[in-house]
């Protein structure tokens, strides 16, 4: 075998960006070499690509990142009022597994599949800054840049993501800040990774502990958040499992403050995208609302008048004017401009990840209808430039509507 394979894509790299394979040969003298390249998803072949050798050095140079970015879906999402929402695959919902298999080509022959593997690529986006110093390994439970306090309604679906748990404890408290109850939330084994829905609907069909009553609860992960770490020991590497509370030395706390309005003053609107690192979060627009609706009309002129048998008549014996122009077809486009109240620092960081969304969805009365974004601009605010100020996103419904056509 003559291929040798010097690097390929580790640790939880992402699709979003450069998937770079790098391979040698010791034939590269032969006539008309090419090194081929073939990618698979699912055990069906993608792509065969054939390079020649990189002159300065023979080696050669694959990116399969846009193979397999085309691979991935982003319309899983499956609405529940249900803690464990679904709990995304790794086959084009959260992540892509691919094969690669290198070969070589000379003298008119192709030698296939000398040399292959696989990779994992996650659907999480590159960062501005420390570009592939960072990977996905940096999250180990709660998939969300979110801050840790939420507000929300009573009833509302919060949607947020979480890899390697078997589950969480929900803590209550009245409106005198004073400790309730708690219950915990078991999701039927460890989860690799977990769509959830931390709502009060969805907590209150494990254990009705939510009510208006309540005040705030707190979403402890740390409890139920299940590890693999790897220990050595003298020398003596092991792999050990257990749960999260059991390692003193972690240094950090999962939990998330979920403050409730029981007599919101305007009509609220939640929005949930798919975040930065490829599960859905949700946004509480709580402020005022405004439905615009844009229409765009198509028609056809013709004679506003009609000839009688003794004159030429501009209305009928009703009274009736003709119509000079017949409009037949009426398009109109819908957007809501939403309102949310003046968000932190760290809020307005996380946001940014709302307005770059590839999927939103904005429920309406218990319906998920697909949205998109229409500025295209964004400041990252921050206190002591601006101060409080509140947040405003315009969104235009993905869903057509016509007139009567004529």
């Amino acid at each position: 075998m003559a291929i040798t394979n010097l690097a390929y894509p580790s640790g939880e790299p992402t699709v979003q960006d450069t998937l770079w394979h790098v391979f040698s040969s010791g034939l590269t003298g032969q006539t008309n070499f090419k090194y081929v390249v073939d990618i698979f998803v699912g055990g069906v072949q993608q792509v065969r690509v054939k390079l020649f050798p990189e002159p300065s050095n023979g080696k050669a140079y694959f990116d399969a990142g846009p193979i397999v970015r085309n691979t991935m879906t982003y319309e899983w999402l499956t609405p529940k009022e249900e803690v464990l929402v679904s709990e995304p695959n790794v086959s084009g919902e959260i992540a892509q597994t691919y094969q690669y298999r290198l070969g070589e080509e000379y003298t008119g022959t192709t030698f296939a599949n000398l040399a292959s593997g696989n990779v994992t690529a996650y659907n999480w986006s590159a960062p501005l800054f420390k570009r592939k110093v960072a990977d996905m390994t940096a999250y180990q439970s709660i998939l969300s840049n979110r801050p840790s306090k939420i507000k929300a309604s009573v009833g509302d679906n919060i949607y947020i993501g979480a890899r390697n748990i078997n589950g969480f404890m929900v803590n209550t408290y009245d409106y005198n800040n004073n400790f309730v109850t708690n219950v915990p939330v078991t999701l039927g084994g460890t989860k690799t990774f977990a769509q959830l829905n931390i709502g009060s609907l969805a907590i209150n069909k494990v254990s009705n502990v939510i009510s208006d009553a309540t005040k705030f609860y707190i979403i402890n992960f740390d409890e139920y958040a299940y590890y693999d770490r790897v220990i050595d020991d003298g020398g003596i590497v092991e792999s050990l499992s257990c749960f999260k509370s059991e390692l003193a030395n972690l240094g950090e706390t999962n939990e998330i403050r979920v403050d409730l309005d029981c007599n919101p003053k305007y009509q609220s609107y939640n929005l949930h995208f798919l975040n930065h690192l490829g599960v859905y979060d949700t946004a509480k627009f709580d402020l005022v609302s405004r439905l615009t609706m844009d229409v765009s009309r198509k028609g056809f002129e013709k004679r506003d008048y009609s000839f009688g048998s003794n004159s030429v008549t501009y209305f009928d014996a009703n009274n009736k004017y003709n119509s000079s122009k017949v409009n037949y077809l009426n398009q109109k486009e819908y957007a809501y401009r939403l309102t949310m109240d003046a968000p932190t620092d760290a809020e307005y960081q996380w946001l940014a990840e709302l307005m770059g969304s590839p999927q939103i969805y904005m429920e309406v009365e218990g319906y998920y209808y697909p949205v998109s974004i229409k500025g295209s601009n964004y400041e990252f605010s921050k206190y002591v430039n601006n101060r409080l100020r509140v947040f405003e996103v315009e969104v235009e419904m993905n869903q057509t509507r016509y007139s009567q056509l004529r």
